[in-house]
């Protein structure tokens, strides 16, 4: 079952963003570095537009779910077992992991 990242899985708020992104630490230490460039300029935009950034990040991390089934997905790859998997291009159209069309049924 694939399962969708929640939108509403972590507020908008630097303190929710950071606990959300403790899962995983190199997103932590990019939203860290993004937030104290941001707040030694008392930029205000600047602080909302890393905010704006970073908040997919962490509704990612906070979905229960979704950064595990994204880790086995690459697990399974590393190994080299693409048996199943659909990839999706730019227009939406899904393809194997040898490049070849896939019926999805939609």
């Amino acid at each position: 079952m694939a399962h969708e990242v929640d939108p509403n899985a972590c507020e908008r708020t630097p303190a929710a963003i950071r606990a959300a992104l403790e899962r995983r630490p190199d997103w932590l230490q990019g939203f860290e570095q993004d937030w104290l460039s941001a707040a030694a300029d008392f930029d205000q935009r600047a602080l909302d537009g890393v905010l704006d950034k970073w908040l997919p990040f962490a509704c990612a991390a906070a979905t229960p779910g979704y950064l595990d089934e994204i880790e086995q997905t690459i697990k399974r790859m590393t190994e080299g077992d693409t048996e199943g998997l659909v990839f999706w291009d730019e227009e939406g159209r899904p393809f194997d992991a040898d490049n070849n069309p896939v019926d999805t049924g939609r």
